[in-house]
């Protein structure tokens, strides 16, 4: 039994490490990306940083799931943890579509507007 949970533990710590990686690389991307888009000429830079921001928060939400679920006891904890995960991803689209739309709608209506 000893070999099992010191078993478990070394995929644990190894599964943390590669997490570790990941949330660097990560976060190495968004950089680079966010100075692109801070450099960009296009119209639309701004829309673009916002849904940037957004896929920025989905991923660390993702990358915070997979860290607690490497942390679960039990496959009813990781059921649960997917469950609020899955919540929460539902609450945090509908805002960020909701963003998006009124920021579709903003641009659009500039679009159309009479110029003096």
């Amino acid at each position: 039994m000893a070999e099992i949970n010191a078993s478990a533990e070394g995929v644990r710590n190894a599964l943390t490490e590669a997490l570790g990686r990941l949330r660097k690389a990560n976060a190495d991307y968004f950089e680079l990306l966010e100075k692109s888009l801070g450099s960009s000429p296009l119209p639309i830079a701004n829309q673009a940083k916002d849904f940037c921001s957004f896929m920025q928060r989905n991923t660390t939400a993702t990358f915070d799931l997979g860290e607690k679920l490497i942390h679960a006891n039990n496959v009813q904890d990781a059921l649960k943890l997917q469950s609020e995960f899955f919540q929460d991803q539902m609450r945090s689209l509908t805002d960020q579509a909701r963003t998006m739309g009124e920021s579709a709608m903003k641009a659009a209506g500039g679009l159309f507007s009479p110029k003096s």
